[in-house]
């Protein structure tokens, strides 16, 4: 039997950002231990690191810089337009037009 207390919390929960919506679903799948649900866990906790690290689209509560520009030499911070942590300046994750 699952933590039912904790599970209401998590569904209470409004998260400001992909990471950490998926941060409580992985905790989500743990708690709920159906088959399948370590491997689901797994797959956000990957796309939260990926986010992290700016490998995929994605937004986050943390200040992130854009790595095209830090490539560069240039530190943009990454700010929050349609769901997802852009860079203003060279439109990362997309391609510049």
């Amino acid at each position: 039997m699952s933590d039912t207390t904790t599970l209401t919390k998590l569904a209470k929960l409004k998260p400001e950002s992909e990471t950490q919506w998926r941060g409580a679903a992985s905790r989500a799948h743990r708690l709920r231990g159906y088959p399948g649900d370590e491997a689901a866990a797994k797959t956000h906790e990957m796309a939260i690191y990926s986010i992290r690290s700016c490998d995929d689209a994605g937004s986050s509560r943390a200040l992130r810089l854009c790595p095209r520009c830090e490539e560069r030499g240039v530190k943009v911070a990454l700010i929050f337009m349609g769901g997802v942590d852009r860079c203003g300046n060279c439109l990362w994750p997309g391609t510049r037009t």
